[in-house]
């Protein structure tokens, strides 16, 4: 179930759907919102396909990097998902980017373990880059976001501090310089980092939640936004950041180390990656909280605790 959304955070995402939907000659009868952090994410059953579609500064050229992506992906018969049939651009409407992908009907209630994970990121690491691909950044993703703060309309920006007062207990320069900071030590830390493993091609965000099992039941993976170039460690930081964190059985991270045959704890740069993967989930959605009372509650629990590196404490996931 997606996240909880005021009426009118409801009605903007919905009018974005029907604009998409028009522009894409998509039938959007059925259409539900299954997920809703960064990207906004519709099933639409009846015409077989799911819309990914996000706005802002940098939608439009995201969304056509990962159309490459996926379209060459798709050439070499790689374990990912699949654009729709005759769908393969993406769609620009009303100021929103939209990505449309080929629907899988899921098994009811089905959980993938996280070993599933390893086909897919090992064929992703062997293979070359289909062409020029982004270097692995995530500091300066989260610097975007923090940055992106500054870019709303004083109504949101009074909205934002009020909430920072409220929920977090800071002020909303405090965490902003809070978050730079740690943005710039972790910055430093990437660059003296020592890497177990060579750099390769990424999936960049690879956790159980974005896996699918296609119609002959094998795994394949999606959400392709984070694909870069980097190193492969940071593809099995999401495992067993979610034991440390988010309170997750350890036997997941587990299985999933033994079957890719790595440990990322155990390598020098998972303090490092640990940090930076904390800094991602605490600013991913710090710009765009209006309208979401739940992740915006959620959103500051995370940055109570983790800017006082309260490791202790379970953080929840999005919906």
């Amino acid at each position: 179930m997606a996240t909880q959304l005021s009426d009118q955070e409801r009605a903007r995402l919905e009018s974005a759907l029907t604009a998409v939907c028009r522009q894409g000659r998509i039938d959007p009868a059925g259409a539900r919102l299954v997920r809703y952090t960064m990207n906004a994410v519709y099933e639409l059953p009846a015409a077989g396909v799911v819309i990914r579609m996000a706005a802002g500064p940098q939608a439009r050229a995201r969304a056509v990097r990962v159309a490459q992506i996926a379209a060459a992906f798709a050439e070499r018969g790689m374990p990912t998902v699949r654009l729709a049939t005759g769908l393969g651009e993406p769609i620009h409407a009303d100021g929103w980017s939209a990505t449309v992908w080929e629907f899988l009907p899921q098994p009811p209630e089905h959980r993938i373990a996280p070993a599933a994970l390893v086909a897919p990121l090992r064929a992703i690491h062997a293979a070359g880059a289909p062409f020029e691909l982004p270097l692995w950044d995530p500091v300066s993703k989260a610097r975007n976001r923090v940055a992106q703060v500054e870019t709303l309309d004083a109504a949101s920006r009074s909205e934002l501090q009020r909430w920072a007062t409220v929920v977090v207990g800071l002020s909303l320069d405090q965490i902003m310089s809070q978050l730079r900071q740690r943005a710039d030590e972790l910055a430093a830390a990437v660059k003296a980092a020592e890497w177990t493993l060579p750099q390769s091609v990424i999936h960049g965000d690879a956790h159980t939640g974005n896996l699918l099992l296609d119609r002959d039941g094998a795994a394949v993976i999606c959400d392709l936004d984070s694909v870069a170039v980097g190193p492969p460690e940071w593809d099995l930081v999401p495992t067993a950041h979610g034991a440390a964190r988010f309170g997750d059985n350890p036997s997941r991270h587990r299985a999933l180390a033994d079957a890719y045959g790595l440990d990322v704890t155990t390598c020098p740069a998972w303090e490092t990656l640990r940090q930076i993967r904390e800094l991602q989930l605490m600013t991913s959605v710090i710009a765009n909280l209006a309208g979401r009372p739940d992740v915006a509650d959620e959103a500051g629990h995370r940055l109570r605790t983790g800017l006082v590196d309260n490791h202790g404490v379970t953080w929840h996931r999005y919906r």
